[in-house]
C-alpha cells in the first residue's frame, strides 16, 4: 500500500523525486529482495563486537593454525576483531558442546572437522552434527604416516616387515579416539594384515610431541602438524594415504605403491550454531570465502603445510553428511 507522502503546499513534487530522496536515506546495510514482485527490505547489523571461533583441539596443531590463519586475514573485511579461542579436551567434545549451545548470534563459530560427525556417535554428548550449520569448508588434508627417528625402521617397507614380526609393539599416536585418524590407523590394520596400538591424544600437537620425543613410535596425521620436525630430522614421512604425490613432500611414496589400498585425510570448516540466521551465513561464508582468495592467505597457508580446499555450506554439508553415513558403518 502507498502511503501519501503529499503534504500541502509540496504538490509540485513528483512520485519520482520522493523515491529518489528516500533512497538517499538508505542505510548501505539494508538489502532489498523481491519475490513474485513483493519487495521486502531487511536490514542486517552485524557485526557489532568482536567475533570468537572455538577451537576444539590444542594450540599449535593444524586445526588450530588454520583458524587462526583464516582470522587474522578476515578480520580486515569482517571489521571487528576475531577471536581463537582453545577448548580442547575429549577428543573435540569440549570445545564442540560449547559450539553447539551457544547463542546462534552469529558471535561464536567454531573451527569443525570430522569429529562433531565422530563424537556424537560413539560419545554421550549433547550435540550431533545436525546442531552445527556449516559456513565454510576451507581445508582438505591428506594424512601422513609419520616415525620418530629413534624407531626401529625408516621406511614403509621396514615399517610393515617389524610390524608384522611383532605384532602390537608398534605406538601409533592419533588425534582423538574415534577421529579419522584413529579410523586411518584401523584400516591400515586390516589393509596391511598388522597389529598397532593406537594412543590417542587431546589434538594432533599432543600426538607430535610425543612421536618427537620417542615417547611413541609413529603417528598419523597432516603434514602441516609435523613439518618442523621433519625439518629437524626428528620425524620422518613414510607414506602418504593418498592416490597423488604432495608437492610438501613429493619423495613420500603412495598408498597404492605399498600395496595398501587406503585413502584417507581430514577437512576443516567454519560452524554456527544451527537457528542462526541465515543473513549472519551468508555474510560470513561470503566474507570468509573472499578472504580465502587473498594471495597473502593462501600463501601463509601453503606455507604452513595445509592444503587449500572450498566448499559452499551447500557443498559442506554434503561432505558432513557423506561423513556421517562412513562413520556409522563404523558404529553397526
Amino acid at each position: 500500500m502507498k502511503k501519501n507522502y503529499f503534504l500541502k503546499g509540496l504538490l509540485a513534487f513528483s512520485l519520482a523525486s520522493i523515491v529518489a530522496l528516500a533512497g538517499c536515506g538508505e542505510s548501505t546495510s539494508t538489502s532489498e529482495q523481491t519475490n513474485g514482485g513483493d519487495t521486502s527490505e531487511s536490514t542486517l547489523k552485524y557485526p557489532t563486537k568482536p567475533i570468537r571461533i572455538l577451537n576444539p583441539f590444542s594450540a599449535g596443531g593444524p586445526a588450530d593454525n588454520t583458524s587462526r590463519i583464516l582470522a587474522r586475514h578476515a578480520e580486515e573485511l569482517i571489521g571487528e576483531s576475531i577471536v581463537i579461542e582453545n577448548r580442547d579436551g575429549g577428543g573435540g567434545t569440549i570445545g564442540q558442546t560449547a559450539g553447539a549451545s551457544a547463542n546462534p548470534d552469529g558471535y561464536t563459530l567454531t573451527l569443525i572437522t570430522s569429529s562433531i560427525v565422530s563424537n556424537p556417535i560413539f560419545n554421550e554428548v549433547s550435540y550431533t552434527h545436525d546442531s552445527f550449520e556449516p559456513v565454510i569448508m576451507t581445508v582438505n588434508d591428506p594424512f601422513f604416516l609419520v616415525v620418530s627417528k629413534d624407531a626401529p625402521f625408516d621406511d614403509i617397507d621396514s615399517f610393515l616387515e617389524y610390524a608384522k614380526e611383532n605384532p602390537g609393539k608398534i605406538n601409533v599416536g592419533v588425534s582423538g579416539s574415534q577421529t579419522v585418524p584413529a579410523f586411518t590407523a584401523k584400516e591400515l590394520e586390516e589393509k596391511a594384515e598388522i597389529e598397532l596400538t593406537t594412543v590417542p591424544f587431546d589434538g594432533e600437537a599432543l600426538a607430535v610431541a610425543a612421536a618427537a620425543g620417542g615417547h611413541i613410535d609413529a603417528l598419523i596425521g597432516n603434514f602441516s602438524g609435523v613439518e618442523s620436525q621433519i625439518n629437524s630430522g626428528t620425524l620422518k614421512p613414510i607414506l602418504l594415504f593418498d592416490d597423488e604425490s604432495s608437492d610438501l613432500a613429493p619423495d613420500v611414496p603412495l598408498s597404492e605403491e605399498a600395496e595398501i589400498d587406503l585413502i584417507s585425510g581430514s577437512w576443516r570448516g567454519i560452524a554456527v550454531p544451527a537457528g542462526t540466521d541465515p543473513e549472519i551465513i551468508e555474510f560470513l561464508h561470503d566474507t570468509f570465502k573472499e578472504t580465502t582468495e587473498k594471495q597473502e592467505y593462501q600463501d601463509q597457508l601453503i606455507n604452513s603445510g595445509i592444503g587449500i580446499t572450498y566448499r559452499s555450506p551447500e557443498e559442506f554439508k554434503e561432505v558432513i553428511e557423506d561423513t556421517y553415513n562412513k562413520y556409522m558403518n563404523y558404529a553397526e
